[in-house]
């Protein structure tokens, strides 16, 4: 593996799986003190960082007028993604790319390789699709000391060409499909407004909204006016959170006041998705939001009786 990671380096700055002192997995760039770990099972915080973080300026207010910030921003190369955070960077792609592409999105995608490899699920994972669909510019199917190559873009077969005596080509007969995990549906038919298990969850929910905050496809986000001591301002992109109670205030109005009213909001969003995206689930099956519930909140109760959440 040493050498193939070796052979990357002309694409960009290396970031991948780490572990840092407190155990805590997350992508970054690995090193003495935080060597890769091909071996996890998620992150804390998924992928989507990388091109829509936490916090960024959008525009500047100086001399009367607000200005758009230039992003200048090295080629980095992100290695050891699984499929479901690929998929999750693929719907990203949808939301900000289609019809007017969002600017800083677009800069900070355009810098990115990406480079997938199989994994095992766990318990709590409920991914759907073939590990080898995963949208990404190389994928790696690890065998043992085997590495089973995919390139899907001129990206991905670049970077093959440059350690091809190190893999072996995939065929298709060679990849195998993702073993049957739970995934919740996209039946627009899903029992929403009297399910028992509503106001069970609702009663147990405590609002912290890890479960939006580590979801490789939750985008809400709120624009807020920061002024400096110039006279100058900034107006920067910040994560919003659906369960949060301010996210549904408009004009002084709550649309969604009640708890229960805000898990059943992400719930519809997440599987059944909200024009443009009708119908389509955003939920990639990482397990992130069962892993960080404090309260062991579980939708997919809601989606499959095998789950428990038969009435």
């Amino acid at each position: 593996m040493e050498l193939f990671l070796a052979r990357l380096t002309p694409f960009g700055e290396l970031h991948g799986p780490t572990l840092n002192e407190a155990g805590v997995c997350s992508f970054a760039p690995p090193g003495p003190e935080r060597p890769l770990n091909l071996d996890y099972r998620r992150t804390q915080i998924p992928p989507k960082k990388y091109l829509f973080p936490f916090r960024e300026e959008i525009l500047r207010y100086r001399a009367g007028a607000y200005r758009a910030g230039t992003l200048e921003l090295p080629p980095l190369v992100i290695f050891g993604l699984h499929p479901c955070d690929l998929h999750g960077i693929a719907y990203l792609d949808r939301v900000f790319l289609s019809d007017r592409p969002d600017p800083a999105y677009a800069a900070r995608r355009s810098r990115l390789t990406l480079i997938g490899i199989s994994c095992t699920p766990d318990d709590s994972c409920f991914c759907r699709e073939p590990q080898h669909a995963a949208p990404c510019d190389l994928f790696l199917d690890s065998r043992g000391e085997e590495l089973l190559v995919t390139a899907a873009t001129p990206k991905g077969e670049a970077l093959a060409a440059a350690a091809a005596e190190l893999l072996v080509p995939a065929g298709e007969e060679s990849v195998p499909a993702e073993p049957g995990c739970l995934c919740p549906p996209q039946d627009p038919e899903i029992r929403f407004a009297e399910h028992p298990l509503w106001q069970r969850f609702a009663d147990a929910c405590v609002s912290c909204g890890a479960c939006s905050a580590c979801c490789p496809t939750c985008y809400c986000f709120d624009l807020r006016e920061y002024p400096d001591l110039l006279g100058g301002a900034g107006r920067l992109r910040e994560w919003d959170n659906c369960l949060f109670a301010t996210h549904g205030e408009v004009a002084g109005k709550n649309f969604r006041p009640d708890r229960l009213d805000r898990l059943r909001y992400r719930f519809l969003h997440k599987y059944c998705g909200f024009s443009p995206f009708e119908g389509i689930s955003s939920c990639v099956g990482c397990g992130r939001c069962k892993e960080v519930c404090p309260v062991d909140i579980d939708l997919r109760e809601l989606c499959d009786p095998r789950a428990g959440g038969a009435a």
